[in-house]
């Protein structure tokens, strides 16, 4: 699908009131100096606060493709000013580069709530959906893009798509048939109706879309399958035996390939391979919903270990969270609660390796940047945990223990002036704590001859 690029992003700030040098970082950006950009947007954040240098920043960081400092930038701008969409956009983008999929739609939804037509968060947002089979949040971004570019085949092919997978089929051959009209040789839209037509018994004109949507898009598995899918109804198993092989061949992976295929060489008799293509889609089937039950599992001892934790059994949750993060691999927010857990007993080699690996996953999460600056502060790391904690209230500015920490900083680097500046922050975003406005008291005093 279609998404709006980062570049576009660059026309959302206007730079006439803008400072030289963020004019000056600007021009480098649009010669491609990417480097001297950041340079100069880092030289400009210091003297000023406003949100377009986070974003510009992020931009010309994305275009270094250092993604997780780009994503960190561009969570920053969304933060700073949260009604803009161009910034939330950016992050998705950015968030897709790198294959986090819940973050980035995320991001798109925060755009739409922002700016609800803008076409190029429909786009990007409808993408998510369609992959990960979210298929009636599909059809409402689709539908509303569809009637504001009506003649965009792609955007109606997509919709054909999304009305399909919700069973609405007489309004799925509807779009697949406007989009082959403004275009006759579209894949998608050939497959897709190709699709609705076997689903509808008519599996003749099937073969005729179908053939047509393998002969223009050769390398795609798709149309091949529903070919094989078709052959089968019409009895005519040897070719319905060589588009499902030829689909395998291109990648495909879905389990009913293989129920097909099974089916077919039963009834060509050949036995052997019928149950060898059986046996296949009984084991990805299999393998589909462990890996379901397994996130489950994850989920449930998730919660165990919430229970443990607050009847004070660090041990036994740590026990339960390192199960879960065998089954579920990867999943941030294990990572951060069990990293979490470890710095609570003080082993903090162990939580510094988990948080690094929950920051790979997410890295603008505020809450991590501030457990690894809690981490870097507990083992003596005393610049390594400002530059975390600066990066925790620069993702969250209400932050308040995030200032209060980096006030302890300073007094530890013997700065009272600057450890004034947090802990007055941090008083004046938590008034209730007491121990904030001892801190700022005993700070004040430090600073006086």
């Amino acid at each position: 699908m279609r998404r709006a690029g980062l570049a576009s992003c660059v026309l959302w700030f206007s730079l006439g009131a803008a400072q030289n040098v963020v004019e000056e970082g600007k021009r480098a950006f649009d010669a491609g100096n990417y480097t001297e950009a950041v340079r100069l947007f880092e030289k400009a954040q210091q003297s000023s606060a406003r949100c377009e240098i986070f974003f510009y920043l992020g931009l010309a960081r994305y275009r270094l493709k250092q993604l997780d400092r780009a994503i960190i930038n561009f969570r920053s701008a969304a933060e700073c000013d949260p009604k803009l969409p161009e910034p939330h956009i950016a992050l998705g983008e950015a968030y897709t580069q790198k294959g986090d999929d819940n973050r980035a739609l995320a991001a798109f939804e925060s755009a739409l709530k922002a700016q609800p037509n803008h076409a190029g968060a429909l786009r990007s947002a409808a993408a998510l959906y369609i992959r990960h089979q979210m298929n009636e949040q599909a059809v409402g971004v689709l539908e509303r893009l569809s009637r504001m570019e009506p003649g965009d085949v792609q955007v109606r092919s997509n919709l054909g798509a999304a009305y399909a997978a919700t069973s609405q089929l007489e309004k799925a051959e509807i779009e697949f048939q406007a989009a082959i009209q403004r275009n006759p040789v579209y894949p998608s839209a050939l497959t897709g109706i190709g699709n609705v037509y076997l689903k509808t018994g008519r599996a003749e004109q099937a073969t005729e879309v179908l053939q047509k949507a393998a002969k223009i898009a050769p390398g795609a598995y798709e149309p091949r399958f529903l070919l094989g899918a078709a052959y089968n109804h019409l009895e005519r198993y040897g070719e319905a035996v060589r588009e499902l092989e030829a689909a395998l061949s291109q990648g495909g992976g879905d389990p009913e390939i293989y129920y097909n295929m099974a089916r077919a060489y039963r009834a060509l008799g050949r036995e052997e391979e019928r149950k060898g293509a059986l046996a296949q889609f009984t084991k990805l089937k299999a393998r589909s919903e462990r890996d379901k039950e397994w996130q489950r599992e994850a989920g449930r001892l998730v919660e165990r270990a919430k229970t443990l934790v607050h009847a004070g059994d660090l041990a036994g949750a740590i026990a339960l969270l390192e199960r879960a993060r065998e089954l579920h691999r990867g999943d941030a927010q294990i990572l951060f609660r069990l990293a979490g857990l470890y710095y609570d007993v003080q082993q903090y080699a162990m939580a510094r390796r988990l948080i690094q690996e929950a920051m790979a996953v997410a890295p603008a999460e505020w809450a991590y940047h501030y457990l690894l600056g809690l981490i870097e502060k507990s083992t003596g790391n005393l610049q390594a945990a400002r530059s975390s904690l600066e990066a925790a209230v620069l993702l969250n500015s209400a932050a308040a223990d995030a200032y209060n920490q980096l006030g302890d900083l300073a007094m530890r680097q013997n700065d009272a002036a600057r450890a004034i500046e947090d802990f007055r922050r941090a008083v004046q975003l938590d008034p209730q704590q007491p121990a904030y406005r001892l801190n700022l008291e005993a700070a004040q005093r430090a600073l006086k001859p």
